[in-house]
């Protein structure tokens, strides 16, 4: 349940309508992918946020990352690749906290409940 709500948010705020989704990424590509996207950043705060999910995701700190990531996806000044892979980014981390709370992993049960709290 918590999980279906997180994934609706990422639809919801990546604008996505019709048949269009985010483009798909591992969570191994996610902070390569995302760094590549942001690298001619001219807003200093997106960079520095953007810069902060891609370490949080390189330390598989997957809580951390995907509150970063849903808060650049917030921000209106973003171009629609950038917006279309942090939907993708945050698919991914979605899906890998969703496993690991099914898995017994209490902080990404926790976190999840919080998401969905939070809708």
């Amino acid at each position: 349940m918590a999980f279906g709500l997180l994934l609706a948010g990422v639809f919801v705020s990546a604008g996505c309508g019709g048949d269009t989704y985010p483009t798909q990424m591992s969570l191994e590509d996610a902070p390569e992918t995302i760094a590549e996207a942001f690298k001619d950043e001219k807003n200093p705060k997106i960079k520095a946020m953007a810069t902060q999910a891609t370490q949080l995701l390189k330390a598989r700190n997957y809580t951390g990352a995907h509150g970063i990531l849903k808060q650049l996806m917030s921000l209106p000044d973003l171009t629609p690749e950038q917006r279309d892979l942090l939907a993708g980014g945050m698919m991914a981390v979605a899906e890998n906290l969703q496993k690991a709370a099914e898995q017994g992993n209490a902080q990404a049960g926790q976190y999840l409940k919080m998401q969905s709290f939070g809708k």
